[in-house]
């Protein structure tokens, strides 16, 4: 009698068990749950944010929105210093000073879309001049400042004109993300468009230019540039000084189309 009502009782007690986790177990399921949205929607809200400056390279492959930053309208000033310029100095009223990663994927992308139509509508047609200064992310290093290198060997060796058309070999051929491309693909790279390849490498291998890359990033965030690619575009004076405003991220044409045009009526 004793066996029997043990088990009575254990039957009476796992049945009560049951009936009290049941809805335990939908009512923490359903926490966990709130939770989790609530966690995707906090990240997926600050990728956002992330992705319209452009201080990150993570999920380079999925296609962010599309937002005008915040910091469009912040004014900021910063010189063209000695680095590359496409375009007529002398006859353009306004600037697009690019700081720029060749490691970071909206940077290329940036190149891919949205640059040429820049060029053909406000280069071309001597309204403005684009100049590249380097802004090599540390997590994209060695490589990022080693192409930052080889690209100001370029123009040295070749001048501006070269220095662009290798540029836009870089961003065609990298992968991006610190590990886009092989060291001895960029002396490659130089021989196609007509540079000596071992000029530009012995010109990498001497850091020449290591501290003029290292002024361009000084010089970008002392601009207010946090990130890859920032962009200064405003008025050009006479000695080279940029008076604008601060464009953070790989914006569409419509947000540079409207910011260089409200800085040329600065000027007209």
């Amino acid at each position: 009698m004793a066996r029997k009502k043990n088990t009575t009782d254990e039957k009476v007690i796992k049945l009560s068990v049951e009936q009290i986790l049941t809805p335990a177990s939908i009512l923490l399921s359903s926490i966990i749950l709130s939770l989790s949205l609530s966690l995707s929607f906090y990240f997926s809200f600050k990728n956002v944010q992330i992705n319209t400056k452009e201080t990150s390279d993570a999920g380079s492959n999925v296609a962010d929105p599309v937002v005008v930053p915040d910091d469009a309208n912040v004014k900021a000033q910063v010189s063209i210093d000695d680095d590359p310029v496409l375009g007529d100095r002398n006859k353009a009223k306004v600037a697009i000073v690019e700081f720029s990663d060749y490691e970071c994927p909206f940077c290329k992308r940036h190149h891919q879309e949205t640059f040429d139509q820049i060029v053909e509508e406000f280069v071309n047609t001597g309204k403005a001049i684009i100049v590249y200064r380097d802004f090599p992310l540390s997590f994209h290093d060695p490589l990022a400042t080693t192409q930052a290198l080889a690209a100001e060997c370029v123009q040295d060796i070749a001048g501006d004109d070269k220095y662009f058309e290798y540029s836009k070999l870089i961003f065609e051929t990298t992968n991006s993300n610190g590990n886009g491309m092989k060291e001895d693909q960029l002396y490659t790279l130089a021989s196609q468009i007509g540079v000596n390849q071992d000029e530009v490498k012995n010109c990498v291998a001497s850091d020449k230019f290591l501290d003029e890359i290292q002024r361009d990033i000084q010089d970008g965030t002392a601009a207010g540039i946090n990130g890859t690619p920032g962009f200064i575009i405003g008025v050009l004076d006479e000695n080279g000084n940029v008076d604008g405003v601060n464009v953070a991220g790989a914006q569409p044409y419509s947000v540079f189309k409207q910011v260089i045009e409200e800085q040329l009526e600065r000027v007209n």
